[in-house]
């Protein structure tokens, strides 16, 4: 049985005509089109949600300014890579200038860059075909719209999805549907079911951005691009990290990893194995060093040497201890990286929600990769992790090879779950 087939189900079996529809004319109409109109003011009075966000450090704040800059004894700046050099330095003058927001405009990266928006989506929910503008059917509010939204919660609710993403999206289906007309030869529940769709798609993209073109779009105006990876411990940030360089590679461009996990046994060795077998460098030092030092150490050497693309996995970090996500936060005041992304395990539901949360609140991050896709199709931690952080998921781990991660489809997802 699918996820939502009870859901299908009470849809049909509903008494349409004595619960749910109401003539045109009637006085149940009348009602249902007032709701209608009270909802639709509500919801474009409300504020959008406000996801707590942390200040940029002021100027001043880096602890590396009075450390000597480190030469890489390897590095020739001759030809293309000396006028590359040149770049990152006018490049980062620019940087150096750029003003962070405390409200994070959706499309803007923690450091300032553009995100470049996802192409939109192929498949377009269209209700016009059931709509009329006049005559038909109004379908109404009332205990029977109450039961089927009900066991709807209830099929969100048993994947994992938070409640107040549940309640929003119920919410926000209620006012489609309440004083919609609609042809009496349509089906009731295609009718919700595109509205269901509908309000499902529009919680993954919004936000959604594009990964591959974002590389490129920033690679245009500086390099190398850094990329933060952050979540907590058991997550999968290793190994994404490597599926990151992995594809990075596939396209083309140099990349240079940074083990700055110094904290996790065998950690270090882990990403070096994976950089060697993927054929990038890796910047290491030994356990219980200074992970900004290294993540500092790979950005510079990977400026000196003219490569495009630094990795930095961070250790492991439980999003209620303090001091340990202070380290994280010194990582990114050190390196100021381009992009932020949190890895989160899809298997591990509302859990993964409350970490995103935290996450965010402390550690503001760009975008989600959500590993193990491919053993949960249900989606409940990818809907309420782009409902609780305003963050898109935008990479999905689908296997244990290198190649196994891919551009994050809400499609894909929709389509295994409707």
């Amino acid at each position: 049985m699918g996820l939502f087939d009870r859901f299908r189900r009470k849809v049909k079996e509903a008494p349409h005509d004595e619960g749910l529809l109401a003539e045109e004319s009637s006085e149940e109409a009348e009602r249902a089109i007032s709701e209608k109109i009270e909802l639709t003011k509500k919801e474009a009075g409300e504020p959008k949600a406000n996801h707590p966000v942390r200040t940029s450090e002021p100027e001043g704040s880096d602890e590396w300014d009075d450390e000597p800059q480190i030469e890489d004894p390897f590095a020739k700046t001759t030809g293309k890579k000396a006028k590359k050099l040149a770049m990152r330095e006018a490049a980062s003058k620019r940087a150096s200038s750029r003003k962070t927001d405390t409200e994070q405009d959706p499309m803007q990266t923690t450091t300032g860059f553009r995100l470049v928006p996802a192409e939109p989506s192929t498949f377009e929910v269209d209700l016009t075909e059931t709509e009329v503008d006049r005559g038909g059917m109004i379908i109404r509010g009332g205990e029977v719209l109450d039961g089927i939204l009900e066991e709807l919660e209830n099929d969100l609710l048993s994947v994992d999805m938070g409640h107040a993403a549940t309640e929003g999206l119920i919410d926000s289906l209620r006012m489609r549907i309440v004083g919609s007309r609609i042809t009496t030869k349509t089906p009731l529940a295609t009718v919700i079911e595109k509205a269901l769709r509908d309000s499902l798609r529009r919680l993954l993209e919004a936000g959604y951005w594009d990964f591959d073109r974002t590389v490129r779009s920033i690679l245009s105006e500086e390099t190398p691009v850094v990329i933060m990876i952050v979540g907590v411990n058991g997550t999968g940030k290793t190994t994404t990290s490597a599926k990151i360089a992995h594809r990075l590679r596939e396209d083309g461009y140099s990349v240079v990893m940074a083990a700055a996990d110094t904290f996790r046994a065998g950690a270090i060795d882990q990403l070096a194995s994976h950089a060697e077998r993927i054929g990038v460098r890796c910047i290491t030092s030994q356990r219980g060093g200074d992970s900004a030092a290294v993540a500092r150490d790979a950005v510079e050497s990977a400026r000196a040497r003219g490569d495009d693309v630094v990795i930095i996995d961070t250790a492991g970090r439980m999003q209620n201890k303090t001091n340990l996500m202070e380290e994280l936060r010194k990582v990114h005041r050190v390196t100021k990286p381009h992009l932020v992304l949190f890895v989160a395990d899809a298997l591990a539901g509302n859990d993964a929600v409350e970490q995103a949360k935290v996450f965010q609140s402390m550690l503001r991050f760009d975008g989600a990769v959500l590993c193990k896709m491919d053993t949960d199709a249900n989606g409940g931690a990818a809907m309420s992790i782009a409902h609780a952080t305003g963050r898109p998921i935008v990479m999905a781990g689908v296997g244990q090879g290198y190649e196994d991660l891919i551009p994050f489809d809400p499609e894909w997802l929709l389509d295994s779950i409707l």
